[in-house]
């Protein structure tokens, strides 16, 4: 048996275990996190298990950075002071086998405008973020045409867009969560690690004018988290993390605008997604309730 399959037995057991690595990306501990996923997915001894390990750090890279770097240089407006970057699949993706999903960039770039980002600090960017009524940036990025890519991701992502087991119920009493799902959630925290070190990576070799801080997160992708990267920003100290809220569902979304939100569908309840399975064989992943601001992230 899996260690983590007695950990995610119980709903408050899983939201632990997913609390302290929620700690550990907050603080920057990259390698320690990389370390523990990595034993954990070897232990899966699966085909899924395998191919994440093959999906190494250096595989995966942004592309257009240089670019970035340039835009904020000759910017001629208010100095940029302030990053949101983010990651996303197109919410209008189509499952056929054999075709990659390759997920997109999100982009806003800000100056001290609506909030002073050249004095805050990691735990301040992050505190903003978990505001209710949204970050004081929001809605305020300058008009700046940059495009990044992110590469080496699209294996992964696509087998976690296929994944038979995205959810788990606990109906009944279970000693061990089912195997396929602790995979699964590996995977997901996986591919956002992934996409933390290629940022910390251009972060630290290239940076960015006058050490902008960049707020970094991933839109409607398991997990919601949001990692403050770059040199005008502090690590935030392990005494500061208990300060802040929890994580709350979708605030990875709330910091970077795009095109307005679609009317959404009606949620699937538990007994809705049980059904689902039944009649079609596989799992589909249930619309997610947003929030007012997160009506802004359209496709």
């Amino acid at each position: 048996m899996h260690p983590l399959q007695q950990i995610f037995a119980t709903a408050e057991g899983e939201t632990g275990w997913e609390a302290d690595m929620h700690l550990l990306f907050e603080q920057g501990e990259f390698d320690t996190l990389h370390c523990e996923l990595e034993n954990a997915l070897a232990a899966l001894d699966s085909d899924f298990g395998s191919l994440c390990l093959q999906t190494r750090p250096d595989m995966v890279r942004l592309a257009g950075w240089e670019e970035l770097v340039e835009a904020i240089t000759v910017h001629e407006g208010e100095p940029i002071t302030g990053l949101t970057l983010a990651v996303a699949n197109e919410s209008d993706r189509v499952f056929e086998k054999g075709q990659l999903h390759h997920p997109y960039m999100m982009l806003g770039l800000y100056s001290d405008d609506a909030f002073e980002f050249s004095k805050a600090d990691a735990a301040a960017l992050l505190a903003q973020t978990r505001a209710e009524d949204g970050p004081a940036w929001d809605g305020y990025d300058e008009d700046v045409e940059v495009h990044l890519d992110i590469e080496g991701l699209d294996a992964i992502n696509t087998a976690l867009l296929h994944h038979k087991q995205r959810h788990y119920f606990r109906d009944g009493p279970s000693g061990e969560a089912p195997l396929r799902y602790v995979e699964y959630v590996l995977g997901c925290w996986w591919r956002a690690l992934l996409f933390q070190q290629a940022i910390a990576s251009e972060c630290a070799i290239h940076g960015l004018p006058g050490g902008i801080p960049v707020i970094c997160g991933m839109v409607e992708m398991r997990p919601e988290l949001v990692v403050i990267h770059g040199i005008g920003a502090r690590a935030i100290e392990p005494a500061r993390v208990s300060e802040l809220k929890p994580v709350s569902p979708l605030i990875a979304a709330d910091f970077i605008q795009v095109r307005p939100m679609e009317e959404e569908a009606k949620e699937l309840t538990g007994a809705d997604l049980r059904r689902r399975v039944i009649e079609t064989g596989q799992e589909d992943e249930p619309p997610v309730r947003r929030s007012f601001i997160a009506r802004l992230f359209g496709r």
